[in-house]
């Protein structure tokens, strides 16, 4: 069986009861991204799908939400 890691968890404790409600949730890393997504019947209650970015992102926390 495969572990994960402390961060990892922290995520999935920290997310897993608003994905549980039905809400998708996006993590944005520096090379890739996280999303959390409710199971279908059968499932985990949280899936969790990783993508990594072709380019490694770096830009700010402020640049990110400037146009907001």
């Amino acid at each position: 069986m495969t572990s994960i890691s402390k961060e990892l968890e922290r995520i999935l404790e920290d997310y897993a009861p608003i994905v549980r409600e039905g809400n998708h949730v996006l993590i944005g890393l520096l090379d890739g991204t996280i999303q959390l997504e409710k199971g279908e019947e059968g499932e985990a209650p949280v899936q969790v799908r990783v993508s990594p970015l072709y380019e490694r992102l770096e830009i700010t926390v402020n640049t990110l939400f400037q146009g907001m």
